[in-house]
């Protein structure tokens, strides 16, 4: 028996490599910190969650109370918020799109002196000058002059959410009388005007009012004569050039006829007006666009809506349109944007008409086609 234990003691080792002692200790200590470091995130991350979810009890709580019908109540309510938790209400309601308790809220700012975050306001002022709410844009006018009169003055007391208000109850006169005069008093609010007038100017044409639409031409001019801007016209042209009434697609052509210039800059709403009218399956816009750009010889802009018209004719299986848009393209030299694309239509029109093309090699005329035949 002890020779056996002396074998057994003689085998175990009497040292211990540092090496591998090292390495045990390492993973030991690397593991340690990795339990340590997930324990932490852990209960940091909790900790985060926890408070949150007692904030936003609060805040619900804060929001039902305030919706309290009684104006005592609010009153209360109002005088004992803070600023950070009426900046929440209000951006609440505004998220939730009640414009009546943001209305509320705001009459209640101005009977108590109150003012809300400068930007929160401005968020404000946009939404209930959209909706032709003159009463509220100027009590936070007064808000804004009162607390932020720096910011006030810079943005013109924001009298062009006055204009827009104005605007959208039927005055267009006289909200064409404040833009301008902004526009030309305040460089810093230009590219704001110009956003704004994008839509109502879209809007009103619209809903079809020609006395308006003349006065937006003539302060379109003015700003165009004044400052160079084409902005406000190329609106103008857009509109009614996507319009569906006759008359308004005639002021369109006109107005290109008459303001030199114009053309090269509705080539950037060119992409946007061929979107629309092949979404909403108005073919006949994008073939009176074609014959605007032959007539002013804008090849490059040409090809790319006859490639976008073959793509959607392709793509709703009217095989008949795209023979007649690629045999038209080659007669009159109109480089569509890729070969490719026309070898593979040529080989499906050929499958499903059996009938064959006219070859790809363009023939070259001196004399340009105007004449749209598909």
């Amino acid at each position: 028996m002890a020779w056996n234990l002396s074998r057994l003691c003689g085998r175990v080792p009497r040292t211990v490599s540092i090496s591998k002692l090292t390495k045990v200790l390492a993973q030991f200590y690397s593991k340690f910190e990795v339990d340590v470091m997930d324990d932490f995130t852990s209960q940091l991350m909790q900790r985060k969650i926890d408070k949150w979810d007692l904030q936003k009890r609060k805040n619900d709580a804060l929001i039902e109370n305030v919706k309290v019908e009684e104006k005592e109540a609010q009153e209360v309510k109002i005088e004992g918020l803070g600023n950070e938790q009426l900046a929440f209400l209000l951006q609440d309601a505004m998220d939730n799109d009640d414009r009546e308790l943001v209305v509320n809220l705001i009459n209640l700012c101005v009977e108590h002196n109150r003012a809300p975050p400068f930007n929160i306001l401005v968020n404000i002022l946009s939404m209930c000058s959209q909706n032709g709410d003159k009463d509220s844009v100027y009590r936070i006018q007064k808000l804004c002059k009162d607390h932020y009169a720096g910011a006030s003055k810079q943005n013109s007391d924001f009298q062009h959410f006055v204009a827009e208000a104005i605007w959208v109850k039927g005055d267009v006169s006289k909200a064409l009388e404040i833009f301008e005069g902004i526009y030309r008093d305040n460089a810093y609010l230009r590219r704001r005007i110009r956003l704004m007038l994008k839509y109502l100017i879209a809007d009103l044409v619209s809903n079809r009012s020609e006395a308006a639409l003349w006065n937006i031409i003539k302060f379109s001019q003015r700003i165009l004569a004044d400052f160079q801007d084409f902005f406000p016209l190329t609106c103008v042209w857009q509109a009614c050039f996507l319009s569906e009434w006759f008359t308004d697609q005639c002021t369109a052509l006109e107005l290109l006829e008459k303001n030199n210039g114009l053309c090269k800059y509705v080539v950037n709403r060119i992409p946007y007006v061929v979107f629309v009218s092949l979404k909403s399956h108005r073919t006949e816009v994008v073939y009176r666009l074609l014959e605007i750009l032959l007539k002013y010889k804008m090849k490059q802009q040409y090809s790319s809506v006859v490639g976008s018209l073959l793509d959607y004719q392709f793509r709703y299986g009217d095989f008949q349109s795209c023979a007649e848009i690629i045999r038209w393209t080659i007669e009159n030299d109109v480089a569509l944007p890729s070969n490719q694309n026309i070898k593979m239509i040529n080989l499906l029109l050929n499958e499903k008409m059996k009938t064959p093309l006219a070859p790809l090699q363009p023939k070259r005329d001196d004399k340009p086609k105007y004449n749209l035949k598909f």
